[in-house]
């Protein structure tokens, strides 16, 4: 599996290739018939709610950010906007489809093509072992039980004291009991400019 190369300055980012927007709304369409709940919505997040997502981060830190389920690149694009050369980012995607976009756009960051339930291993290869944020775009709930185990006790293994579990929803406090039972510390944060409206899960682990 062929992996981009961590890039020196986020400056020189250039989105070669950037597909139009309908382009984005009819794969990920096809995706979620296809996949159904495995995909997270039937479209990509709006602006509104990738900018929400990053309020969380203080980008004149230090810090590795791992995003999770990066689809077609809606989150990732802002983040990438905003690293400096002390950041360490890797965009995590199972779908091969969604791969080929995300390096096509992104040909400087590292885009690992793997399942995020199961990164001990892929990101051990990277050096990876201390975490500050991790933004996830995947239908948490919605995964099988032992995926659903797995991924959060990466996250507890990976995850700095201060580090911050952030969970994009397009479906509001419905699943706050569930992140409360994984996390302990969940604060939410409502997106109505999204479609369909969502909002952003902070969570953090009891200490």
């Amino acid at each position: 599996m062929s992996q981009n190369p961590v890039p020196c300055s986020a400056a020189a980012e250039t989105l070669p290739h950037r597909e139009s927007q309908g382009s984005d709304l009819a794969l990920f369409f096809r995706k979620f018939l296809e996949k159904g709940r495995t995909i997270s919505s039937a479209v990509p997040s709006s602006r509104t709610m990738a900018l929400k997502m990053l309020s969380a981060i203080d980008f004149d830190r230090p810090s590795t950010i791992i995003e999770l389920g990066a689809g077609t690149g809606a989150i990732t694009e802002h983040i990438v906007d905003r690293l400096r050369p002390h950041h360490r980012f890797v965009a995590v995607e199972n779908d091969a489809d969604f791969v080929a976009v995300l390096r096509r756009r992104f040909p400087k960051q590292m885009i690992l093509h793997a399942d995020a339930t199961r990164l001990d291993e892929p990101l051990a290869h990277l050096g990876t072992a201390s975490v500050r944020y991790i933004l996830c775009g995947l239908p948490t709930p919605a995964l099988p039980k032992r995926g659903v185990v797995r991924l959060a006790r990466w996250a507890q293994d990976v995850l700095e004291p201060d580090g911050v579990f952030l969970q994009l929803t397009v479906v509001p406090m419905i699943y706050k009991p569930f992140y409360d039972r994984l996390f302990g510390h969940v604060r939410f944060q409502m997106v109505w400019r999204n479609f369909p409206p969502g909002g952003v899960y902070h969570c953090r682990f009891a200490s």
